[in-house]
């Protein structure tokens, strides 16, 4: 782990509800979800 780097974002406080409002959309894939799918592309897309 390095100590916070230039650009990095020390919280997140996103609000999707004005997506949800404008055009419908709301995620429905949990994090646990989607951080497994993404690791399960990019081992697939990117050997190292």
């Amino acid at each position: 782990m390095l100590p916070m780097q230039p650009g990095d974002v020390p919280s997140n406080y996103a609000d999707i509800d004005d997506l949800v409002r404008d055009v419908g959309f709301k995620p429905s894939t949990s994090i646990e979800t989607g951080v497994a799918r993404f690791i399960a592309w990019y081992r697939s897309n990117y050997q190292f």
